[in-house]
Formats: structure tokens, C-alpha cells, sequence
């Protein structure tokens, strides 16, 4: 990839399932392809699980941190876009590996592109059961409440909700009826590109007004998406 090109991926979710570590080893190896690259997005689920409030984080994930640290170095900027399994942030990404941390939705402008970038969940029409949950477990009460609890039992709560999502998310049909529509209302804001992560499949579309790219996971699929002369071009990922 050259220079100038934009890379996103999304939803590894590290720490989770039986492949784990290859999906670990496969990860690492793309990271080590795009040092010199202009910018990578993280647009959110690069973790099963990550809380680092106070002076506490997880461990377990050295390997991935490391190799995010040296992509840093090489020059590449990375943004990470909150996820809802990643979202309990503090700063130890800025402080310690150079990353910018966004809590929300990330608006960018590249190579001639206005781009919003999303993690998804709860975008678009409908599922208002989940977009309340959402509000409440961002909330500082629910992040004050957490800081009272040990930080394994926050884990081990955390997980258990984690594991009941994936059912709604891993090998579903993606909702072409949801997705359109948050589509739409982004393109309405003016924006020309709609990057989103949460779904994991990999989809492409031209719509009246802009792109939609959903960019799939590092599950299954190994996927990223990438922008290159204002062009975006999904890929996958094979060593």
C-alpha cells in the first residue's frame, strides 16, 4: 500500500473464541504490512474486553499492543473509534502508544473524502432496546459504579454480556433495511463515505449521495478496507 493510503479494519475481538491465537499471529502480520502507511482506523472491537479507568487495564494483550506501538512508530497515524466491547477508555492509548481515542463517531477528510467512521451498534433505524442499553452503560454513573467493583469481576460481567452479543452479530444477514438508513442519515449530514464496523460481513455499496462500507471482521473474514486515491476497496487479508 502506498503512503498516502487509509486503512480500516475492525471487530477482532481478542481475548474470544477458539482461534484466538492465529487470529492473533494474522493480525499481527497485517499490522507489519502497513508500517510507512499513511493512517489506520480502528473502528472499535479490537477487544472482547478492554476497561482501563483509573490506573487499572487488562492484561493479555501485550502482543497486540506492541505491534500497534510499533506501527506508531513507523509513522502511521491510528485512531480508535470505541466499540461496544471496548468503549471504558481512558488514556492509556494517547499516553502510552500515541493512539487517538474517540468515543464516538470520527468525521475525516482524505484524499478529496468526506468520511464518517462508526462502529455501528445501534446506528440506524429500530432496535431502541439496545440504543437505551447503550446509553446506560456509557453513562459516568454506570463508569462510576464500575470503579467501586474489582476490576475482575467488571471482566467477568463484561464478558458474560459479550458473549450473549455475538449471537446477534457473528453469521447474521446483515439488515440492509438498517444499514440504508443510517447510510442515509449520514449522507444527509454531508458526508460522502459511511465506514462502519459491528456487522460482521463485509459489504459495499453505492448509494444515491455516497458509499457504504461495512468493514466485516478479523473473526472470520480477515477483512479491512482500504482508501487509496479517494477510491475504497475492500480486502482480506492472506499473508
Amino acid at each position: 500500500m502506498s503512503a498516502e493510503a487509509v486503512v480500516f479494519v475492525s471487530d477482532a475481538h481478542f481475548g474470544w473464541g477458539a482461534a484466538d491465537r492465529e487470529r492473533r499471529q494474522s493480525f499481527l502480520g497485517f499490522l507489519e504490512s502497513l508500517h510507512g502507511v499513511g493512517r489506520l482506523l480502528v473502528v472499535g472491537d479490537l477487544f472482547q474486553f478492554w476497561f482501563d479507568i483509573g490506573s487499572t487495564m487488562p492484561k493479555g494483550y501485550f502482543d497486540i499492543l506492541h505491534g500497534l506501538r510499533r506501527l506508531r512508530l513507523s509513522g502511521t497515524r491510528i485512531d480508535y473509534v470505541a466499540g461496544n466491547h471496548d468503549y471504558w477508555r481512558g488514556d492509556f492509548f494517547r499516553g502510552e502508544l500515541g493512539i487517538d481515542t474517540h468515543a464516538g463517531p470520527l468525521a475525516i477528510e482524505e484524499q478529496g473524502r468526506r468520511i464518517l467512521a462508526q462502529h455501528g451498534d445501534g446506528a440506524g433505524v429500530g432496535d431502541l432496546g439496545y440504543k437505551l442499553f447503550k446509553k446506560m452503560v456509557r453513562s459516568p454513573f454506570a463508569m462510576g459504579a464500575a470503579r467501586l467493583l474489582h476490576p475482575d469481576l467488571v471482566r467477568w460481567l463484561a464478558l458474560r454480556l459479550g458473549a450473549l452479543s455475538h449471537g446477534h452479530t457473528s453469521g447474521v444477514v446483515p439488515d440492509d433495511r438498517r444499514l440504508e438508513s443510517a447510510a442515509r442519515q449520514v449522507f444527509g449530514r454531508g458526508f460522502d463515505a459511511l465506514v462502519m464496523g459491528h456487522v460482521h460481513a463485509q459489504v459495499h455499496r453505492r448509494l444515491p449521495g455516497g458509499e457504504l462500507l461495512v468493514i466485516g471482521d478479523w473473526i472470520g473474514l480477515r477483512s479491512f478496507v482500504r482508501l487509496e486515491s479517494g477510491v475504497f476497496t475492500p480486502g482480506r487479508w492472506t499473508g
